[in-house]
């Protein structure tokens, strides 16, 4: 399987354990369809960004980077959004480099 493919299982995955609290919380589809189209994008970069860090640490940061500015964004309307945005960015990307690194970029 090509290794793109792979970017976008992967976000995809993180993308449904992101978006599955949401709909316990009966948030609206639009918000949803924009926490997996923002993982799967995230599993593409996060997958080819080479940084100088590990790669748990790297997928961590370029999460935090790109979920903060949703974050500042969902404040005025749910400000105790805020907290879960960003836990679960830090947490989701963490996995995200880690398993990427392992499952393809370590891959003869």
């Amino acid at each position: 399987m090509h290794k793109i493919f792979k970017a976008l299982l992967l976000g995809l995955a993180a993308g449904i354990i992101d978006v599955i609290p949401m709909v316990f919380q009966g948030l609206s589809w639009e918000a949803n369809i924009s926490a997996l189209l923002h993982w799967l994008g995230l599993g593409i970069i996060i997958t080819y960004a080479r940084l100088p860090l590990t790669s748990w640490a790297s997928g961590m940061l370029i999460a935090l980077l790109t979920g903060i500015p949703i974050a500042v964004l969902a404040y005025p309307r749910e400000p105790m959004s805020v907290f879960p945005i960003i836990i679960f960015s830090t947490i989701l990307g963490g996995l995200l480099g880690y398993t990427s690194d392992r499952l393809i970029n370590n891959q003869p």
